[in-house]
């Protein structure tokens, strides 16, 4: 049977021993995992120890802190007799066979899983050109705005472009102005008449 120890700060390491055909083997904080764990930089379902032909695999479940070997984090770690792990920031699993199980595994055929995990990048990534051979050649250049775009925008309409109504306040001034206008014009006839006949114009 494979042993695994686990080893949480502040607590003592924790054996386990697991049967050799077992498929799976759930590791996290919840309380429905095969292996619970209580540090705090474990996710409720971490990782899992999966049996396939020729060994055994540690694989993350798209954790927090992910799984590490040698300070290296890694999506799929191949788990060899002996070999330390860090499950998190602070968790250590050290996984071991016995010879009888490493018998067993040497007859079956065996193909490395592991796998380095890349750095989540959330940035969007800028689009670049290839050629034929799939060689990049640059990054392709963005898209820029040309005075034909901007003229065949709608153009929005200004404050400057609607019909000025005049105010109520303007078109009485302009009543006054009109009405002294008249006045002025009839006080010119008034005097010109007067200047030529010596008569008012109303005056019989």
């Amino acid at each position: 049977m494979p042993r695994i120890i686990i080893s949480e700060p502040g607590k003592t390491p924790q054996p386990y021993r697991l049967k050799i055909d077992r498929v799976v083997t759930k590791i996290g904080r919840g309380s429905d995992n095969d292996i619970i764990i209580t540090a705090g930089s474990a996710s409720t379902y971490h990782c899992k120890m999966k049996r396939i032909e020729g060994g055994f695999i540690l694989e993350d479940n798209d954790s927090t802190n992910g799984i590490k070997h040698e300070d290296t984090q890694y999506r799929i770690i191949d788990l060899e007799d002996g070999v330390t792990v860090q499950i998190g920031d602070d968790i250590d699993m050290e996984f071991n066979l016995s010879d009888e199980e490493k018998e067993i595994l040497s007859r079956e055929d065996h193909e490395p899983q592991q796998k380095a995990s890349f750095p989540k990048n959330k940035s969007k990534a800028k689009p670049v050109e290839v050629d034929e051979d799939n060689v990049i050649l640059e990054e392709a250049p963005s898209k820029k705005k040309s005075s034909r775009d901007d003229d065949e925008r709608p153009k929005l309409k200004t404050k400057s472009d609607k019909p000025v109504s005049p105010k109520p306040g303007s078109r009485f001034s302009f009543i006054i102005f009109m009405i002294l206008a008249i006045l002025c014009f009839l006080g010119g006839l008034a005097v010109r008449h007067y200047q030529e006949h010596k008569t008012f114009i109303f005056t019989k």
